[in-house]
């Protein structure tokens, strides 16, 4: 008889440990893609929202808000995607540039420059922005000196006034 109520108490405790242990690691994942809404809506607004597939400016077969379809994504070409799957299409793609951001980043930051960095990250792929001055200027608390190092990556020319924009978004104008 003994026997029998330990293994039932054991068999609660297990079934509660699990249950909170697959809780704390999902919040631990949330925590990991820890971007705001708006960060989406700024990135959205700066890449567009494209429910089809379309060729960018280099002729590269292009889907939702700025993803470059991969070879083994060829179905999205003439797929047509819900709003909500290109917003999780994004957020998946963002995940490489938050790990990029969150690592790089050794100082507080308020959340308009977060978003403001990782609309540039994004923009400018994740080695670039490791490399970047605008990086090193935020680890030495340089809050305007990053704000105008946003400014030299403007090539090709269209790029100036997205750069403009997020120079302004990282000062909070």
């Amino acid at each position: 008889m003994n026997k029998k109520i330990i293994a039932v108490v054991l068999w609660c405790i297990g079934v509660f440990a699990a249950i909170h242990l697959t809780n704390q690691f999902t919040h631990i994942e949330e925590n990991i893609m820890a971007i705001a809404q708006s960060t989406l809506n700024f990135i959205t607004k700066e890449e567009g929202h494209k429910n089809r597939a379309y060729k960018d400016s280099k002729g590269l077969w292009t889907i939702g808000v700025g993803h470059l379809i991969k070879s083994d994504e060829q179905h999205l070409i003439n797929a047509t995607l819900t709003d909500k799957e290109v917003e999780d299409l994004l957020k998946s793609d963002l995940r490489w540039c938050s790990e990029a951001v969150e690592s790089s980043v050794r100082v507080p930051l308020q959340q308009h420059q977060f978003d403001a960095l990782y609309s540039l990250c994004f923009n400018i792929g994740e080695t670039n922005f490791r490399k970047s001055t605008v990086l090193r200027k935020v680890n030495e608390n340089d809050i305007q000196g990053a704000a105008d190092a946003i400014l030299m990556w403007n090539k090709p020319a269209v790029l100036k006034k997205r750069r403009e924009r997020e120079r302004a978004l990282f000062l909070g104008a």
